[in-house]
């Protein structure tokens, strides 16, 4: 390794370079070899035969066409963040920095002894290595996913790979892994981006009005934790292989053989054909929500009671007819921050989740069921159809259009099926609450539904006649809950309505010094002094740490604009490395004047909210 990539690894990447400096090189695998116009390449020994990284002729010739077909394929701008996958020896990194000296770029090898190779020839602090974000190699798989999730974190910049195309076939296995992995993160990503842009004030609303409900309420978790061992519990869900299991599910209900909950839309399809669940669940955050449950509403079932998580619609929940229990979620920053049980403990929550199968899961699991059997969860299409009939406010038909923008993925049955990304995010998300739940025994029972992990396929016809043959269903232990609301620690609670009101004074004087300090960098940067602006960058970052401390923002106003902030957040490092003085006082602000005035709209928007909810409280406090 060069000496200078020593001292520059040991200071900036000190694991990595401990890991590499273990490697032992395979000689007769990895050999470097001279070219016939003196330069160097570096063959790989695949399955008895060598294969080359580069040309054995001429590899700057062939770094400069990379680069001129990357180019154009992709558009290289200030906004662009190159991903080198497959160091080789270097050429094509080499070469593409010194074309686009200013453009963020990371570097991935996936194999260690060509990585050293390239630690060897390349000098890593003669590449503009204040562009370089990241250096990883893949000593282990988990290299991968540390490496791509961190980036994936940190920029939000445009990420282009530019892999050296030899890597497909010499190292086809890592490589195909890469790829599926990054394309993966990228949908998983955009798709949390996307949730979180459309929900995040959509959850602090509902849990401020929801508040009332959760306080007049028992809490399943906290009431019926660990008390339904040894039973089992039926989750219901939407899918349409649910009209296969109708007479299956009835015959369940009418001899007591199995708890079931519907989660979502399902409760449509199981009222729809008189068979009533012993809980319907909820956690959706949106307005249409309230369509899901409007048939119990209609029609005045005072038998269902409904399991909502803590952010739900809060729509979903008024003039509902029968018993209300509650579950605090993730979600919900208000719950938390003011409640705590009657010994003065946090109280324990579910993980929000993109399907509230995977909500109902985790309950269940608390609720100390020892299987549970999933029904309905096809999370994809069967016969052009995404739902069960009976939901009236969704179309269950899937266009032509919708095929052929779906993905393929193997069903219960080892076939193929198609589903969307939507679904198939659920999917994994439900495999990794399996996962992480200890000694969860799930069957899926869901005909020509898509293969979940960590859980058995068996039909429910089989289920029932194999080990469903008693009646465990003590009808008192859920459908008749206890109606006494639960205990919280009130004490607890008006402190925290003290200490509150205090911090909602202190964010409106944070907000107008923020101001204050934001007009003069405006006039500071007009009038070309650009040395008072930096002092005045000091201010302003010290303005930003009092809101992220101030118990107001961290409750209410932070996490309704969640995705501004983590953009303004990750925005500060590059705006440091701005050199052009005006630039970056433009930029700065745009993204703080942005940032602060979207969060004094929101303050204004949810005070009316604010002091109803500070009423109930008051009201809970003094009975």
């Amino acid at each position: 390794m060069l000496e200078d990539n020593v001292v520059f690894l040991k200071k900036n990447y000190p694991e990595l370079y401990e890991k590499i400096n273990n490697v032992k090189i395979l000689n007769d695998n990895f050999i470097i070899e001279q070219t016939r116009n003196n330069q160097e390449t570096i063959k790989v020994k695949k399955e008895e035969v060598y294969v080359y990284l580069h040309s054995k002729y001429d590899p700057l010739r062939e770094a400069e066409a990379v680069i001129k077909k990357f180019e154009e394929k992709e558009t290289i701008d200030e906004n662009s963040h190159v991903i080198f996958y497959g160091l080789g020896l270097g050429y094509h990194v080499e070469l593409f920095t010194r074309k686009h000296p200013n453009t963020l770029f990371s570097l991935y090898e996936p194999s260690a002894e060509v990585f050293q190779h390239f630690l060897d020839k390349i000098n890593l602090k003669k590449l503009p290595v204040e562009n370089l974000k990241n250096i990883q190699c893949e000593f282990e798989p988990e290299a991968m996913d540390f490496f791509l999730a961190k980036l994936l974190n940190k920029t939000n910049k445009k990420l282009i790979i530019m892999d050296l195309p030899t890597y497909g076939n010499v190292f086809a296995e890592r490589y195909n892994k890469f790829f599926s992995k990054f394309n993966e993160l990228i949908k998983s990503t955009r798709n949390n981006m996307h949730t979180n842009y459309a929900f995040q004030k959509r959850w602090i609303i509902n849990s401020m009005k929801n508040l009332k409900e959760v306080l007049s309420t028992p809490n399943i978790v906290t009431e019926k934790q660990g008390c339904f061992k040894n039973k089992t519990a039926i989750l219901v869900a939407a899918g349409p292989s649910l009209n296969d299991e109708i007479e299956n599910l009835r015959y369940i209900k009418d001899n007591g053989l199995a708890y079931i909950f519907s989660v979502g839309s399902a409760i449509n399809t199981l009222v729809y054909n008189n068979i009533y669940p012993h809980a319907a669940c909820t956690i959706d955050p949106s307005i249409k929500n309230q369509e899901v449950l409007k048939i119990i509403k209609e029609k005045n079932i005072i038998e269902i009671p409904v399991i909502f998580g803590s952010s739900v619609g809060y729509e979903t929940l008024e003039n509902y007819p029968g018993n209300k229990y509650h579950m605090i979620t993730t979600q919900d920053s208000i719950a938390s921050y003011y409640l705590r049980d009657d010994r003065g403990d946090v109280i324990d929550r579910v993980y929000d989740a993109p399907t509230v199968a995977a909500a109902t899961l985790q309950l269940l699991y608390i609720l100390g069921f020892e299987r549970i059997i999933l029904v309905g969860q096809n999370l994809g299409y069967r016969d052009k159809k995404r739902y069960s009939e009976g939901i009236v406010y969704s179309r269950i038909d899937v266009t032509d259009s919708e095929l052929g923008n779906a993905l393929w993925v193997e069903d219960v049955y080892d076939n193929q099926i198609l589903t969307t990304n939507g679904f198939n995010i659920m999917r994994r998300q439900i495999e990794m609450y399996i996962k992480q739940i200890p000694g969860i025994n799930v069957l899926n029972a869901t005909k020509g539904g898509a293969k979940i992990e960590g859980t058995e396929f068996i039909e429910l016809k089989e289920i029932i006649a194999g080990s469903l043959k008693e009646r465990i269903v003590n009808e008192s232990e859920l459908l008749k809950l206890e109606k006494n609301k639960t205990t919280y620690n009130k004490e607890y609670i008006a402190a925290q309505l003290k200490k509150m009101e205090k911090s909602y004074d202190s964010a409106l004087k944070i907000n107008k010094e923020y101001k204050i300090i934001l007009n003069k960098i405006e006039k500071a940067i007009n009038g070309r002094k650009y040395s008072q602006a930096q002092g005045l960058y000091v201010k302003l970052d010290d303005q930003l740490k009092k809101i992220e401390n101030n118990d107001f923002y961290k409750t209410f106003i932070l996490p309704m604009n969640r995705v501004q902030y983590k953009i303004l957040a990750d925005s500060i490092e590059s705006l440091n490395e701005e050199k052009n003085s005006r630039e970056q006082g433009k930029r700065v602000l745009e993204g703080f004047g942005n940032f602060i005035d979207r969060c004094i709209d929101d303050i204004d928007m949810i005070e009316s909210t604010f002091c109803e909810m500070n009423e109930n409280i008051n009201i809970y406090i003094s009975i």
